[in-house]
């Protein structure tokens, strides 16, 4: 997959786990749990620097949901 492919799907990914979170209030949800090993493993999987390389306000969601 190319970067900015990569980049892209993680972006839509971390967008997601939010709307599961705010919209939603699926945050203790099996599906939450989920998704969200499945945006660690892609930011491991491709060694992304989230704070260079994800949208600003994506790197926000990630700072709330990863740090």
């Amino acid at each position: 997959m190319e970067r900015e492919a990569v980049i892209r799907d993680l972006n839509e990914q971390i967008e997601a786990l939010a709307r599961l979170h705010i919209h939603h209030g699926l945050y203790d949800s099996e599906g939450f749990k989920r998704q969200r090993t499945q945006v660690e493993n892609m930011v491991r999987e491709h060694r992304v620097n989230v704070r260079k390389e994800l949208d600003p306000e994506v790197n926000l969601l990630y700072k709330r949901y990863f740090d």
